[in-house]
């Protein structure tokens, strides 16, 4: 039988990774849960689980694997606090003394009609409000207000939304703000949302909602993928002492899953309690392992070397001949390890699905939820390793930021870790110096280049204005950067739903 692992302990002081939790994989689990034998039968729940699908809750600390730590959106859970908990069992019914839930107000899923909303009359009809806000009380450790990303303000939301500016977003964003002090009820601690699809326009968001008492802070749009806007942030939060000790304890990094990004978000997480505040929490979170799934793929193995941090994505294996089959599933994960092929390829020739009729897919939906608890652990997996081997090059490799210099991809020179590039290893060390510095600003105007390269840009100017580009995902069958659009993920979460 394979062995329980415990993730939570293996995190030590990183930045901590949250899985954005599929409302399918939630449900799934609160059916079984609820209905038992009705909803799968006994001969579906593979063999080697010991625990049932009960094992695959890793929040519970005794499951196949366990992590404290999620994040859960208002976009697609259940709104209805009557019927919630055994909705979304995972999540309403968890150990709140042992577990962490950072609840995501869902923005994205009101600019993109997931949520209906009134936007004529958005300021002077609160029942949404109320909504979310219920619903974030009742559900979260921290929670994010209700923000409007400055991402509705371009095509194809603000033909949705009717908001044509990023004035209207900041607006009704401050709108919020004020609502939500007002409204409170504290169960939940609120973290202030940052946009900004440019420098500009994040510094004018910045300045206009950093007065409100919020217990932290959510990076997201551009805030949270130029580096540069980031730390530039981040110094003046510091300097006007909107990061101090029980004030505000946590800052987030919305739908963030780049190695890269991962180790350098620990790197600021470790400079920030040293310098600032002892008891700075750093969390970034993504829903790819379970976007991933639904896209017909699954995680078989990690890419930690010189040359890129990233993961590899291959199409899973979906044959009806492996039916029944008692062939070991050959990947790795607590899951994986207690899985045959044909608990994966479930439906054999000639087999109706649910609805009566065969199918192209050896798949059902259970071969999906097994998949998803797999690539989360792969997932979260890949994000500790990264820091571990970064952590190690850190010990044996003496350099200066000052001296990095641009090279070509293919480039040979100035590998100084087998396993970490180049880059990684430059930043951390330059996050390092700039939490220490008298002049800081100054650092990070000699540092352009080196920030704008690991933004993957010619120079931050560019790099500032590309929010988009940040989210390319390659073909199946190959590495890739972990990153999936907000769009991939409305779609994932409603092809999943239609599975149930």
């Amino acid at each position: 039988m394979a062995n329980n692992v415990n993730l939570t302990e293996r995190n030590k002081d990183y930045a901590v990774f949250l899985p954005s939790i599929s409302s399918f994989y939630d449900r799934t689990l609160s059916k079984y849960r609820e209905s038992g034998d009705a909803f799968f039968p006994p001969e579906r729940i593979p063999d080697g689980f010991d625990q049932g699908l009960d094992g695959c809750d890793f929040l519970k600390q005794d499951a196949y694997y366990h992590y404290k730590w999620g994040l859960y959106s208002a976009g697609h859970a259940q709104l209805d606090l009557s019927k919630c908990v055994s909705y979304d069992n995972m999540v309403q019914g968890r150990d709140r003394n042992n577990t962490f839930i950072l609840g995501d107000s869902g923005g994205f899923q009101i600019i993109g009609g997931v949520i209906k909303c009134d936007w004529p009359n958005f300021k002077n009809d609160d029942s949404l409000r109320h909504t979310i806000l219920n619903w974030l009380e009742h559900t979260a450790d921290y929670s994010m207000i209700l923000d409007i990303p400055t991402m509705a303000a371009s095509e194809p939301y603000k033909s949705r939304t009717g908001i044509q500016t990023f004035e209207q977003c900041l607006d009704y964003t401050m709108h919020n703000c004020e609502w939500f002090l007002k409204h409170r009820k504290g169960k939940t601690k609120y973290l202030n949302v940052l946009q900004g699809r440019n420098k500009w326009e994040a510094d004018t968001w910045f300045d206009a909602v950093k007065h409100y008492e919020f217990e932290g802070w959510a990076f997201a749009g551009n805030t949270k993928a130029d580096v540069n806007i980031m730390l530039h942030h981040l110094l003046k939060m510091r300097d006007e002492k909107l990061l101090e000790k029980g004030e505000r304890d946590l800052i987030h990094f919305l739908g963030t899953s780049k190695l890269d990004w991962a180790v350098v978000l620990t790197a600021v997480k470790r400079a920030l309690r040293e310098h600032v505040n002892s008891d700075i929490e750093v969390m970034f979170d993504c829903a790819s392992p379970f976007i991933a799934t639904a896209k017909g793929q699954m995680y078989t193995q990690h890419v930690h070397s010189n040359t890129r941090f990233g993961y590899v994505m291959e199409n899973a294996v979906d044959t009806k001949a492996l039916s029944k089959s008692k062939i070991r599933f050959p990947w790795t994960s607590p899951i994986a390890d207690r899985l045959t092929m044909g608990d994966i390829c479930w439906y054999s020739p000639g087999m109706l699905n649910k609805i009566g009729k065969e199918g192209k897919t050896s798949w059902d939906s259970l071969t999906y939820f097994l998949l998803m608890s797999h690539n989360v652990y792969q997932h979260i997996e890949s994000v500790q390793r990264a820091n571990e081997l970064t952590d190690a090059a850190n010990v044996c490799t003496d350099l200066n930021y000052k001296h990095w210099r641009k090279l070509k991809t293919s480039s040979k020179e100035e590998q100084f870790n087998t396993w970490v590039p180049r880059n990684i290893l430059y930043m951390t060390q330059f996050i390092d110096e700039l939490f220490k510095s008298e002049t800081p600003y100054s650092m990070l105007e000699e540092a352009a280049p080196m920030l704008a390269d690991f933004n993957g840009k010619k120079s931050l100017a560019n790099s500032a204005n590309s929010f988009n580009n940040l989210f390319e995902v390659e073909d199946a069958d190959t590495e890739y950067d972990g990153e999936f659009t907000s769009e991939d993920e409305e779609q994932a979460e409603e092809f999943l739903e239609a599975l149930t």
